[in-house]
């Protein structure tokens, strides 16, 4: 049985080969997983050949610096938005659905990092938008700042299926967000209505009891965003998902929450025997974000443990065996 071929989010960026080409545990090159042969499917520019190239070691790493916060909008109790100041250049490598970095406060120690989904960006004056949800250790930690947090990114596998995103074009799009979840929903909806796509957005407050993306939405194409605020559980928010899979053609479907979200999107989806693309939020666990660390790995339904921070799969493989209460 050929082994099944996986999409690395990094490859042929700056940061390619990274840490892994160290070590034969390159998620594309062959010869950069101990094999004697090329068997990758990648067309960009050789990863072997720039490693070499690169005096066989791996190359720059991300940046980390001090950021200043030029706004913080409590939202609720457990609900935050922050306007960051960074550099031109990394708002602009953020402004791509699935972007995210990580945050901490910077009088705490490097293992505080917290991994958090971009919202929006201003690349023209060099600033990013992050909501976040006050749950455990970090984010409360993280909550205290109050004139700077230490910044690491840009990362970009925030998202599952990001390749539909960029192929889809001129359909009906169904976008679902529950929760903190409508933060990287944001530049979900904003990518599909570039590509001349119609959104029907449902969006559910969730645990945070509020929606928070209306300011961020606004000023869109109304003619091809419909916005419908319902709880997607409750008999009406199941036939709102239900009819609109249905009757308007659905090419793609956004799930913006928990794994159990995701599941009972998918579960919906199954009922009615459709087929659309399925875009999801990534709920792996992200510690390092280099895929060093192991705490983002899955395994796939052949064995093969991937690491979720760099690996494009399948949602249905993601959440398969990791479904916890929501």
């Amino acid at each position: 049985m050929p082994q099944q071929r996986l999409d690395c989010v990094d490859v042929g960026s700056e940061f390619c080969p990274c840490y892994l080409a160290e070590t034969n545990e390159c998620i594309t090159c062959s010869h950069l997983q101990g094999k004697d042969f090329c068997d990758c499917h990648w067309r960009g520019i050789c990863i072997y050949q720039e490693y070499a190239m690169n005096g066989y070691k791996s190359k720059m790493s991300r940046q980390i610096f001090n950021s200043q916060i030029v706004e913080k909008i409590r939202i609720s109790d457990n609900c935050v938005i922050i306007k960051l100041k960074v550099t031109k250049t990394l708002a602009r490598q953020l402004k791509e659905p699935g972007a995210y970095v990580f945050l901490r406060n910077n009088d705490m120690k490097h293992y505080f990092d917290a991994p958090m989904s971009i919202m929006d960006t201003d690349e023209q004056n060099g600033y990013i938008y992050i909501a976040y949800q006050i749950l455990g250790s970090k984010t409360k930690m993280l909550d205290k700042a109050s004139k700077e947090i230490i910044v690491r990114g840009p990362y970009w596998n925030g998202l599952l299926g990001k390749r539909y995103l960029k192929a889809v074009k001129n359909e009906n799009c169904l976008v679902i967000a529950r929760g903190i979840a409508q933060a990287p929903a944001n530049l979900v909806i904003k990518k599909l209505l570039y590509n001349n796509n119609k959104v029907t957005f449902i969006v559910d407050r969730g645990a945070i009891e509020k929606v928070i993306i209306t300011d961020f939405i606004k000023d869109l194409n109304s003619e091809n965003l419909i916005i419908i605020q319902e709880d997607i559980k409750s008999d009406r928010g199941k036939s709102l998902i239900k009819n609109n899979l249905q009757t308007e053609n659905v090419k793609l479907v956004f799930s913006g929450g928990s794994d159990v979200t995701h599941a009972y999107i998918i579960g919906l989806i199954d009922q009615k025997n459709l087929n659309p693309y399925i875009v999801a939020t990534n709920n792996n666990e992200f510690c390092c974000g280099e895929g060093v660390c192991g705490s983002c790995s899955t395994f796939l339904k052949n064995g093969k443990s991937v690491k979720t921070c760099k690996t494009q799969i399948n949602i249905r493989e993601a959440i398969e065996g990791r479904i916890i209460s929501d």
